[in-house]
């Protein structure tokens, strides 16, 4: 009995690295959306700055007007991009989450198959001590009885 727990510790020990390399998994990629995260605050404060710093740009000529409103565009574009950007590491984040959740319930499912195995083998040693300790009055009484000739 004990060769099967050995072999179920063996496969839980196999799903608990599994379970770990998909837990840092997901931690990369939240790790990931929080710095993209961080580059669309920054791009966000950018533009409001610009924007707020050229109001009105009173008395500029049309060209000036003009590369403002341009580069405000670019702005506004990055800022897309950037939302797109963090749209798509959310929905991976998500995938690898649920993956990462699937290796885990398999894991307290394992878990709990060996500790139910290692539960059965305590108590089939502890059967196997108890028997001992019944016939060693038997035993004893052997030893000590002469033997007759």
């Amino acid at each position: 009995m004990m060769r099967r727990t050995k072999k179920i510790g063996k496969v839980v020990s196999l799903a608990a690295s599994e379970e770990r390399r998909f837990g840092e998994q997901t931690g990369r990629s939240q790790n990931d959306l929080n710095q993209q995260l961080t580059k669309l605050g920054e791009l966000n404060a950018y533009r409001h700055n610009y924007a707020e710093a050229n109001p009105g740009l009173a008395g500029a000529s049309a060209a000036h007007w003009k590369d403002y409103q341009t580069f405000l565009q670019r702005l506004d574009d990055a800022v897309a991009s950037q939302q797109q950007v963090i749209q798509q590491g959310e929905q991976n984040l998500e995938a690898h989450r649920r993956r990462w959740m699937v290796k885990r319930q398999k894991l307290e499912s394992l878990q709990r198959v060996l500790e139910k195995s290692q539960r059965r083998d305590a108590a089939y040693e502890a059967r196997l001590e108890q028997k001992r300790l019944d016939d060693l009055p038997n035993n004893c009484d052997s030893i000590l009885k002469p033997r007759s000739r």
